[in-house]
């Protein structure tokens, strides 16, 4: 693979995910901050799971969070705070 992903465990509660994009920062950016994006592909059809919902607040202090089901009684989600926010980096 070109650009492998890579994922490291920090800490108990702390993941660092690391990818290189053959893009324009500010597109990479856009793909990673705004709700209507993200919910193209976030979630691969290929993973049989969709991303339902989206909420982002994308700023240090805000906050995210993601839910993916097939239907509102059967879901999983995950969410959590932005810590850095530097636009088009």
């Amino acid at each position: 693979m070109k650009n492998p992903t890579t994922v490291e465990r920090q800490s108990e509660r702390e993941l660092v995910i690391t990818r290189t994009f053959n893009s324009p920062a500010s597109i990479v950016f856009k793909a990673w901050t705004k709700p209507e994006l993200i919910m193209q592909w976030w979630a691969p059809k290929s993973m049989g799971v969709p991303l339902l919902s989206c909420e982002m607040d994308v700023r240090v202090g805000g906050s995210y969070r993601f839910e993916f089901g097939h239907d509102a009684s059967k879901t999983m989600a995950f969410y959590g705070k932005y810590i850095e926010a530097t636009p088009h980096s």
